[in-house]
């Protein structure tokens, strides 16, 4: 699914907990209503279902502001489990050109690493369908004390899985900055330094000035979604919320601003490089593998040649060795990896595991990493079960 070239793409990326999804929500009415008091008698606009606690100023009782209904790709949770899913685009338009919001699961998910390096894959699949992007918003808290680790690996990541030339599409842009003045507060420096180390380690030079940077205010979104469930706030609350309301669409209308005067990157460049990373990963078997078998010729020759100074009998004359050999699929297949359909087989001396039951002899799907279990893109093979999707291993 391409985008056509006048399309406004903007792709939103975080650590889990920043507020994209509150962001994108609130993107979506300050694009509606310029001033509080007409978004206080309109409709709220939500893109994307949320959930939040607010704490009665009277009682301290804690209520529960839930909008939209819940979803498969958004989970309300109490026990922080990450809510983003998977991507997700929405799209509605802007004058004359639409405006395309890409919301995606958060860096430093709550399962572990690993879910976060198939959150990237998922991003680089999904993004892939379209040409271009216009604006990679990385959204920080302006509060950050240190760089712990989780705060480093979300930059890193992020800008790890991204193409060179995508750096002046980044645009930095801070949550909740109302406490911090509308700056980027104590992240500033510490943002900084990651962004040095790269130009130091890598020779890439990512800006962080003003022209990329945006502050904004949640809490007014957050305001207009308790109001509008029935809770009272005084006049001065109310004039507290429309200012910062007011900043955040000035904002606003800056960062579309900077947006659509971006150069638009070019999504095959970066999903080329992804592709690249992940050529070197697989290639990490066939080496170890490689140096396994070289150890086991060189102690095979070590063995020989005591055998033969020390005149074993029964020795040969020719030195015994290992050898490799590369067999290539005639076409790439879909197999069945369950424990019916596996069966293990001895090569050489080794246990290997077998796939005699082929799902899909002739399998061309294109995006599909070889050797890979349950990959989504498997579903729209031919042999799957397009109610339950279940599928095998490509390869």
């Amino acid at each position: 699914m391409d985008s056509p070239s006048n399309d406004i793409n903007i792709l939103f990326l975080g650590e889990t907990g920043v507020g994209k999804t509150t962001f994108i929500n609130s993107f979506v009415n300050y694009l509606c209503y310029d001033k509080l008091d007409s978004a206080l008698n309109g409709e709220i606009q939500v893109l994307i279902p949320a959930s939040f606690f607010v704490t009665d100023p009277d009682t301290f009782e804690s209520t529960t502001i839930s909008i939209g209904p819940e979803s498969k790709n958004e989970i309300f949770s109490e026990r922080g489990e990450s809510n983003t899913q998977g991507c997700q685009s929405y799209v509605f338009s802007i004058g004359t050109r639409k405006l395309r919001l890409i919301d995606a699961p958060g860096v430093g998910d709550t399962r572990g690493v690993t879910q976060d390096e198939k959150n990237f894959d998922h991003i680089l699949k999904f993004i892939s369908r379209y040409d271009h992007l216009n604006g990679i918003c990385i959204l920080l808290k302006p509060d950050e004390q240190r760089m712990n680790i989780l705060f480093r690996f979300c930059i890193k990541e992020l800008l790890t899985h991204l193409h060179v030339t995508a750096k002046e599409n980044i645009i930095f842009v801070f949550t909740n900055a109302r406490s911090n003045f509308y700056q980027p507060g104590t992240t500033a420096p510490l943002l900084k330094g990651l962004l040095n180390e790269l130009q130091e380690n890598a020779g890439v030079n990512v800006p962080f000035v003003r022209d990329n940077t945006f502050s904004f205010d949640n809490e007014s979104f957050r305001f207009l979604a308790t109001y509008q469930r029935g809770m009272r706030f005084t006049p001065e609350q109310i004039q507290a919320f429309s200012r910062s309301w007011d900043v955040s669409v000035n904002e606003f209308a800056c960062l579309v601003s900077r947006i659509v005067t971006c150069k638009a990157h070019a999504v095959r460049d970066t999903v080329s490089l992804n592709e690249a990373q992940q050529l070197i990963r697989k290639l990490t078997r066939p080496i170890g593998e490689i140096a396994t078998l070289i150890q086991e010729n060189i102690q095979l020759a070590q063995t020989h040649k005591h055998n033969l100074l020390n005149k074993t009998p029964s020795v040969p004359n020719r030195m015994p060795q290992k050898n490799a050999t590369i067999v290539f699929l005639d076409h790439p297949r879909t197999v069945c990896t369950s424990d019916e359909c596996t069966r293990v087989i001895m090569v050489d001396g080794e246990q290997k595991v077998d796939y005699p039951s082929r799902c899909h002899a002739h399998c061309h799907l294109k995006g599909v990493e070889q050797e890979v279990i349950r990959n989504p893109i498997l579903k729209h093979c031919t042999a799957m079960n397009k109610l339950t999707g279940k599928s095998g291993m490509w390869l």
